[in-house]
C-alpha cells in the first residue's frame, strides 16, 4: 500500500502543475496572459493550496475512515481538473463583461480553485496513512518530495510535449483520467456518481471540442490558443488569425492583401526599391507584412518564435515563397545574426502583448548592428500615449533614444483606443513621414533595460483597456 500511495502522490503533484499551467492558458483567450493574469493564477493557486491542506488536515482529524476519505477527495478533484475545459467554455466568458479585474479573479478561482484545493486537502490525508509505520517527518517529507517530483516531471512534459502535441483539453483529460483511475485502482473502492459524471465531463469536453463553423484551425501550446477562421466583415469574406482571441493578421479573401489599418500605414511608410533591397520581420504572424515588403522588392526574413504560426502563414495566408521564414526567438536571432538590412519591421505582439526582452536598450544596440547605411527601423504599437496608458510608449521612446535612434510616431487615427502607432526609427531622423503623431507623449524619463525589464509594468494598464476594448467592440462586428 506504502508504494501505490507514493505513485498515488506523484500523480497528484503532477495534477496540481497540470492544472495550474492549463489554467492559465484557458484563461488566456479571455483576459490574455499578462501579469494580472499570472498574478491571478498564482495567487488563487497558493489561496487553493494553503485552504486545502487546513482543510485536509481537519478531515485527518476527525475522519474514521482516512482511505476513504482521500478517496473520495481525489475522485472529485479529478472530476474537477476534467470539468476545466468546459467550465472555460462555457461559463468564463460569461464574466468576462464584468470590471476586468474582478473577472479575471473571479474566473481564476472558478477555474482552479475546487480542483487545486481538493488536491491539497489529500496531502494530510497521504501522510496520515503511512505515519503509523514510520517518523512522522520522514513520512511528511517523502511525501511532499514525491508529490513536487511529480509536479516538475508533468510541467515539462506538458509545457514542452502534451500542450503543444495534443492541446490543454485532452491534456486536463488525460490528467484528470489517469488521477481518477489509478485512484480507483489503488483504493479498490467504487462510486457510480463519480463514475457517471465522469463521463459527462468527458462527453461535454468532446463537444466543446467540436470545429467551430467558419474555423480552419485551431490550436493550442504553451504560447496561446491559435485559430484561423474566415468571416465576413463589411460584406467583404476576411480570413483572420487569431491568438487569444485577439487578431493578429486579417486578409481580404478576393486581394490577398491585409485590411488592417496599420499595415495600410506601413504601405505608405516603407518606400518601393528600385534595386534589391533587404528586410527583416520580427514577428511573422500570417506573413502578410513580409508579403508587402517583398512586393516592394526586398529580400525579405521573417522570424517567429511558433512554428504553428509559420506553418498556418504559408498554408492560409499564401506567404510567399521568396520570403524566408525562420523559427526562433527574435532576440536570440539578432544576437546571431550577422547579416545587414535596409528595413527592419518590428511587430512582435502576442495577443495585445509586447515582449519586453526584445524592445531594450541592449537589444536594440545590437541590432544597430544589423543595419545598413540609411536603414529604418519600423515598430507596431499599441494607440496610447496619454496618462498612466501611455507610459510604455514614452518608456519604449525612451529607450529607442537610448540606443542612438532618432524616433517619429505615426498613426492614421486620434482615437487612443482604436488605433496603432509606428515607431519609425533610424540613425538621422526620418524625415517627410505622413501621418506624423502631433500628441505629446507622457513625461517619463525610464528606459527599458535587461536589468530592468519595465515595459510588462508599464503597459499593463494600456493592454488590459486595449484587449477590453477589442473584446466587447471588435468580437460584436465579426
Amino acid at each position: 500500500m506504502l508504494k501505490k500511495l507514493l505513485i498515488l502522490s506523484f500523480i497528484e503533484g503532477a495534477v496540481v502543475m497540470t492544472a495550474e499551467l492549463c489554467g492559465a492558458k484557458l484563461l488566456a483567450p479571455i483576459f490574455g496572459s499578462s501579469l494580472y493574469v499570472w498574478a491571478s493564477v498564482m495567487g488563487i493557486t497558493l489561496m487553493a493550496l494553503a485552504a486545502g491542506y487546513f482543510f485536509g488536515g481537519l478531515v485527518s482529524v476527525n475522519s474514521k475512515n482516512h482511505q476513504r476519505a482521500l478517496f473520495s477527495i481525489l475522485g472529485f478533484a479529478a472530476l474537477f481538473v476534467v470539468l476545466m475545459p468546459v467550465l472555460s467554455y462555457y461559463l468564463i466568458p460569461r464574466i468576462s463583461y464584468l470590471p476586468f479585474l474582478i473577472a479575471v479573479v473571479l474566473g481564476t478561482i472558478l477555474l482552479l480553485f475546487f480542483p487545486v484545493f481538493l488536491l491539497g486537502a489529500s496531502s494530510p490525508l497521504f501522510i496520515s496513512l503511512q505515519s503509523g509505520s514510520s517518523d512522522a517527518g520522514k513520512v511528511s517529507g517523502t511525501v511532499y518530495a514525491v508529490s513536487t517530483a511529480g509536479g516538475i516531471v508533468s510541467t515539462f512534459v506538458c509545457g514542452f510535449y502534451l500542450i503543444p502535441g495534443i492541446g490543454l483539453t485532452a491534456c486536463l483529460v488525460g490528467f484528470g483520467a489517469l488521477l481518477f483511475f489509478v485512484n480507483l485502482a489503488v483504493f479498490k473502492f467504487f462510486k457510480p456518481l463519480q463514475l457517471f459524471l465522469f463521463a459527462g465531463f468527458v462527453y461535454l469536453n468532446i463537444q466543446f471540442g467540436l470545429q467551430k463553423q467558419g474555423q480552419l484551425f485551431v490550436s493550442e501550446s504553451i504560447m496561446g490558443r491559435l485559430e484561423v477562421l474566415d468571416i465576413v466583415i463589411e460584406k467583404e469574406p476576411v480570413r483572420i488569425l487569431r491568438i487569444n482571441n485577439i487578431v493578429q493578421s486579417e486578409m481580404n479573401l478576393k486581394t490577398k492583401n491585409s485590411v488592417s489599418d496599420y499595415v495600410a500605414l506601413l504601405d505608405t511608410l516603407i518606400p518601393e526599391r528600385r534595386q534589391k533591397g533587404s528586410a527583416l520581420v520580427l514577428g511573422l504572424g500570417g506573413g502578410l507584412n513580409a508579403n508587402l515588403l517583398a512586393a516592394k522588392n526586398y529580400h525579405t526574413e521573417g522570424v517567429e518564435l511558433d512554428e504553428r504560426i509559420i506553418d498556418v502563414a504559408k498554408k492560409y495566408f499564401y506567404l510567399g515563397n521568396d520570403v524566408l521564414a525562420v523559427c526562433e526567438d527574435a532576440r536570440y536571432f539578432l544576437n546571431h545574426c550577422k547579416k545587414k538590412y535596409d528595413v527592419v519591421l518590428i511587430d512582435i505582439f502576442k495577443a495585445e502583448e509586447q515582449p519586453s526582452h526584445i524592445l531594450t536598450t541592449e537589444s536594440l544596440l545590437q541590432l544597430k548592428n544589423n543595419l545598413n547605411p540609411g536603414a529604418v527601423i519600423y515598430i507596431n504599437w499599441h494607440g496610447y500615449v496619454k496618462g498612466s496608458r501611455g507610459e510604455g510608449t514614452a518608456i519604449l521612446n525612451n529607450t529607442l533614444e537610448q540606443a542612438g535612434l532618432e524616433v517619429v510616431l505615426c498613426s492614421r487615427s486620434a482615437d487612443e483606443n482604436y488605433r496603432n502607432i509606428m515607431f519609425v526609427a533610424a540613425l538621422n531622423k526620418p524625415e517627410n513621414l505622413p501621418y506624423q503623431l502631433q500628441e505629446e507623449l507622457f513625461a517619463s524619463n525610464l528606459v527599458n533595460t535587461d536589468n530592468l525589464p519595465l515595459l510588462e509594468k508599464y503597459n499593463a494598464q494600456a493592454n488590459k483597456t486595449w484587449r477590453v476594448n477589442y473584446l466587447r467592440y471588435y468580437q460584436k462586428t465579426q
